[in-house]
């Protein structure tokens, strides 16, 4: 069976359908599906915090295809990296990977060929990558056209680009991170928190909780809710610690939006403290 092909992008909803035809034009009968097209506009973290959460839910061989691309046409590499876990991600090398390298592992990287796996036709354009090298590419690879070394020339894996990671903390009733991730259209939080180590805290469900929320080192939330199991342990409009589907701790608002409510963003400049309250 050919491996499936995953797309998301930040081109929007419908950016995506050149891309499909492109894959189609290769092989008639290859899955294509979709993961996301309104990925926050050039936001690589976002979109690397994507591909962790929902790798690991495919089957093995599957090929991600992620387009967040600021850089489109300039020096920054085209790539297909083959991650340890068994899936290849075709995308540009410009963080996208930092989360996935940094999960799973990321066991050969190599540079797109355009010279064999580029689009015919598209030599005189350089803005839509998208379509003229990695949904082209990713197709060839599935159907079978090329294997892995097709791709083009293999570099090292630690030439990869990524983005700093900001390392969570843990103690005694207490958690320290940041927010890389807000998951739409709820409006949830993503902390960098995993559950396994908030367990050593010694916070349990029915605690009560005080989390404050900083943008650098702007107070933006600072409020008591309870720790427990899923969105209706809150009253409605109410908020909520929780254990993230992702596998991180989280926080929600019971059929409210968190990051609307209070002007909540993700990133690096986001941290979050958690201390039980007595």
């Amino acid at each position: 069976m050919k491996p499936c092909i995953v797309m998301q992008t930040d081109f929007g909803v419908g950016g995506g359908g050149a891309m499909y035809g492109v894959c189609k034009t290769i092989d008639p009968e290859l899955q294509i599906y979709d993961l996301s097209h309104v990925i926050p506009k050039f936001n690589v973290e976002k979109a690397s915090a994507s591909l962790r959460n929902v790798m690991p839910f495919w089957p093995k061989g599957t090929i991600f295809v992620s387009v967040v691309d600021p850089g489109v046409g300039t020096a920054r590499k085209a790539s297909v990296a083959h991650t340890c876990n068994g899936y290849y991600v075709v995308t540009p090398d410009n963080g996208s990977l930092t989360y996935i390298k940094q999960e799973f592992g990321i066991d050969a990287i190599r540079e797109i060929d355009e010279t064999v796996n580029r689009l015919k036709g598209t030599e005189k354009t350089s803005i839509f990558h998208g379509r003229d090298l990695f949904a082209y590419c990713a197709a060839k690879l599935a159907a079978g056209v090329i294997d892995f070394a097709g791709v083009g020339p293999e570099y090292p894996v630690d030439d990869i680009i990524t983005f700093e990671i900001k390392q969570a903390t843990v103690a005694k009733d207490e958690a320290h991170g940041s927010i890389p991730d807000i998951m739409e259209p709820f409006g949830n939080l993503e902390t960098n928190i995993r559950i396994d180590d908030f367990e050593k805290t010694g916070i349990v469900h029915n605690d009560n909780v005080r989390v404050v929320i900083k943008h650098e080192d702007e107070v933006k939330f600072d409020k008591v809710m309870p720790f427990n199991k899923s969105f209706g342990y809150a009253a409605p409009g109410c908020e909520i610690l929780y254990n993230s589907s992702s596998g991180f701790m989280g926080l929600a608002m019971n059929q409210k939006n968190f990051a609307q409510t209070y002007g909540i963003g993700s990133g690096p400049s986001w941290s979050i403290d958690i201390t039980k309250e007595n």
